[in-house]
């Protein structure tokens, strides 16, 4: 699950890139959202890889264009719905043409090794001149819509080789890109947990990999809004996408969520985090991933066993000598969900109003919506074309009151072909929620103690009941280790109006950044919720160019 991209300035809210362009198709940035031609463009899209089947590695072994075989992926993944496609690496000019004659869009990455030393200047040089032969050829095919200039850079490697080098490579590449392609968006892919400190404004478009491993922030502040919290970090001011998400259904290996899913759990798995990543306001999706990667276990003619990572296909291979493939049932789960995706209302979301915007991404099928309200309409309409709807939804809340709002998607035949639940807490007038606050020691530098604590303040709210226990973590960025965590029981203090409590975790002296959190659930009827806290601490000022202000 890795390789990222890279990097651009914006100076207005409003991003139009112009000038000359060798591209037909206009993209436009604004609002949050991608607009090409004009219309807003919901990128439903899922990793892909030529050259990473059975006895394939796509990183050593000799690059072939596999046109073929890339065609027939390719008619599959428009069939299940996609519109495009999500790249570690660059394509070849004959690749890159099928693509193009398929119809699908094309984020591509552009293989810049992240463990390499960003401020060598030979490898600097190097980076360039592989960019600018990609991009000699790449400048002619509009199905390309976004750069990504490299994958999961790791915390301690931008430590040794300095944030300053970082930063200064991305901006060089993002630059020869804006200059050589006009016109198309870069960005990079960032491991949302490792990477949570970054400051991606150097970017066109927020875009970070994001598993549900729960874990760190996960624990603390559910899936939804540690994601929603990077996207409120950067600012809330560019288009935000998910490059990577996924389960593994690996026979054995791994911990938590992390392999041995069963498949049910993986279709499960991918509608829970499509739905999560959509409320946390990302307005494109590229799902980890099409097929089995056989090569990450190490042995490419071997699938192994005991490795997650090489399990996260929503095609799988039955031998080595299987190269077509055969579907998995998340491919037909994630088809059917795609076709008509509900971008607003959020789920989990709060309302002190009685009008709701209604926005909709709807696949070709879609020809009527309906929303129900304890099995009474309280919404419906025909619907004469794919892709964006807006509209406005009507809701009559007594008092404060928990709302499943339940979403019909029927095609010309007035048959349902989707159907989804929102939960929606709602009142017609403002109220006050439970509060959750941190206070973190050390506050400004991780130089200044051995030890950390995190104290905990809850003050809680008439009518709302909190759930579980609460949970702390310190996550401590070395490497993929998460750091320590600790789970509170505060049972005996729920008659209280505020819940106290101090945890204390020991600081490894190559930790360069952390993460503080805290968070527990909160319940009003059906809708539960989390309320929670963090705080992001760094060793002196290390990551002054690449951290966040």
């Amino acid at each position: 699950m890795k390789r990222i991209l890279a990097a651009t300035v914006i100076l207005c809210h409003v991003l139009i890139f112009s000038g000359y362009s060798q591209s037909k198709t206009k993209i436009e940035l604004k609002d949050n959202w991608y607009y090409l031609d004009g219309q807003k463009f919901f990128i439903k899209a899922i990793g892909y890889e030529i050259g990473a089947r059975p006895g394939q590695h796509p990183y050593e072994d000799e690059k072939k264009d596999e046109l073929e075989l890339m065609k027939f992926d390719l008619e599959n993944i428009k069939k299940g719905g996609y519109n495009t496609i999500r790249t570690w690496s660059q394509y070849s000019e004959a690749q890159l043409k099928l693509v193009q004659e398929s119809g699908l869009k094309l984020i591509m990455g552009i293989d810049i090794k992240p463990d390499k030393d960003y401020g060598d200047p030979e490898f600097i040089k190097e980076s360039e001149v592989e960019l600018k032969r990609v991009l000699d050829y790449a400048k002619n095919y509009d199905c390309i819509i976004t750069y990504l200039v490299i994958n999961e850079p790791q915390t301690d490697h931008i430590y040794s080789v300095t944030g300053k080098a970082f930063v200064d490579l991305m901006k060089t590449l993002t630059d020869i890109i804006h200059k050589n392609h006009p016109g198309i968006p870069v960005t990079l892919s960032a491991n949302a947990m490792i990477s949570d400190y970054m400051d991606e404004s150097i970017f066109d478009v927020y875009a970070y990999n994001c598993y549900d491993h729960g874990e760190g922030q996960t624990a603390t502040m559910g899936f939804k809004d540690y994601i929603k919290g990077l996207n409120e970090l950067n600012g809330l001011d560019k288009p935000f996408i998910t490059t990577e998400f996924g389960y593994s259904v690996s026979p054995r290996g791994g911990n938590g969520r992390y392999g041995s899913n069963t498949l049910k759990q993986q279709s499960d798995g991918l509608i829970s985090n499509y739905r999560d990543l959509i409320d946390a306001g990302a307005v494109g999706m590229c799902p980890f991933y099409y097929a089995d990667g056989w090569w990450k276990g190490g042995d490419k003619s071997d699938h192994s066993l005991e490795q997650p990572e090489e399990w996260f296909g929503f095609w799988g291979y039955s031998d080595l000598s299987d190269k077509f493939g055969s579907p998995r049932p998340v491919w037909f789960t994630m088809r059917d969900y795609m076709k008509g995706l509900i971008i607003s209302p959020k789920n989990k979301s709060i309302h002190t109003n009685t009008s709701l915007p209604l926005e909709l991404y709807i696949d070709k099928d879609v020809k009527r919506v309906i929303v129900k309200y304890r099995d009474k309409v309280i919404y419906a309409k025909n619907i004469s074309k794919e892709g964006y709807f807006a509209d406005t939804l009507t809701i009559d809340p007594v008092g404060i009151e928990d709302m499943e709002l339940a979403f019909e998607f029927y095609d010309k035949d007035n048959q349902v072909i989707k159907n989804e639940s929102i939960n929606i807490l709602a009142s017609k007038t403002a109220f006050e929620l439970p509060r959750l606050t941190i206070e973190v020691t050390p506050e400004k530098d991780l130089n200044e103690s051995k030890i950390a604590s995190i104290k905990t303040k809850i003050e809680t709210s008439e009518n709302f009941k909190l759930v579980g226990d609460l949970k702390v973590s310190y996550n401590t960025h070395l490497g993929w280790d998460i750091g320590p965590q600790a789970s509170v029981m505060i049972n005996d203090q729920l008659d209280k109006k505020t819940i106290t409590s101090e945890n204390f975790f020991n600081i490894p002296e190559n930790c360069w950044i952390v993460n503080a959190s805290a968070g527990i659930s909160v319940q009003y009827g059906k809708f539960i919720f989390k309320i929670h806290d963090q705080k992001i601490i760094y060793r002196g000022d290390w990551a002054r160019e690449v951290g966040r202000k």
